[in-house]
């Protein structure tokens, strides 16, 4: 069956060291979604990055978003899908990370970034995100904890395990730590992964698993890598996403999601 939804995820798998997406990839996507495929991002990130990339690669199908709790086209106000935090939950991970020195949280609802506190340093990986933007909300910050859709714990000096480890032990199953990069981790509600945000997207669609190629490198990917028919894995990719490879690609400095698209999809188009 031919594949009719490709499914990327940004950082380490569409995007290189860089945070660009290169020439050859971006022409790649064009060519497949000129044969009639539909494209879309899958990312950890919240939906007005998610959408930044969506508009370089033109993307043609509601964007997943913050782990699969979000699922939204491009320019729509209301998302398709969307699961969120319990306020109180949120309330917990905000007041660990505030009393903890060097233990950082973003949070977002709707389509911006919530912090107590912009420090930059923290966001490194937006750094070619020309949507990128933050509401700096002061002492303040929890009053902001109604329908978040998700938290992001940071920490520069290896600590994450930790915060992790304080994180479900205040929230226990009322949150679900995924996206783990050793400076950031990702708090969703739980049963939130990008195959749940998939399964949405592609009865939207009206397409089947078979016909879905994901793409993907990390931790975060797992669930979406297992549910699609094809599953895409450059070399930089974590063993555990490897062995849920139907396909091993070149890093995401060799063009390897390049390379997959145009003899996986290019070729039968």
């Amino acid at each position: 069956m031919s594949i009719k939804l490709i499914a990327l995820d940004l950082d380490g798998t569409l995007l290189n060291s860089d945070k660009v997406v290169s020439k050859r990839t971006l022409d790649a996507l064009q060519h497949a979604i000129d044969a009639g495929v539909y494209m879309t991002i899958a990312t950890g990130r919240m939906f007005l990055s998610a959408a930044y990339f969506g508009e370089v690669v033109h993307a043609n199908a509601p964007l997943i978003c913050c782990n699969g709790g979000v699922v939204q086209e491009l320019g729509a106000k209301e998302p398709l899908f969307a699961r969120k935090l319990k306020p109180e939950t949120v309330r917990k991970i905000l007041t660990i990370c505030h009393e903890h020195p060097g233990w950082y949280a973003n949070w977002y609802i709707g389509t911006e970034i919530y912090v107590e506190k912009f420090l930059p340093e923290y966001f490194y990986a937006y750094r070619t995100d020309k949507n990128f933007r933050v509401r700096e909300v002061g002492d303040d910050y929890l009053q902001y904890t109604e329908n978040v859709l998700q938290c992001v714990g940071r920490n520069l000096t290896g600590e994450i395990p930790e915060l992790v480890k304080a994180v479900v032990a205040a929230c226990g199953d009322e949150v679900h730590p995924q996206q783990n990069t050793e400076a950031t981790v990702d708090l969703t509600p739980p049963g939130v992964n990008k195959a749940l945000g998939l399964s949405v997207l592609a009865e939207h669609l009206g397409l089947t698993r078979d016909e879905i190629m994901a793409c993907g490198d990390s931790d975060n990917d797992l669930a979406m890598l297992e549910f699609a028919g094809t599953a895409v894995v450059p070399a930089n990719g974590i063993p555990a996403a490897k062995e849920l490879a139907t396909d091993l690609v070149p890093s995401n400095d060799e063009d390897g999601i390049a390379q997959a698209v145009e003899r996986l999809v290019l070729t039968s188009a």
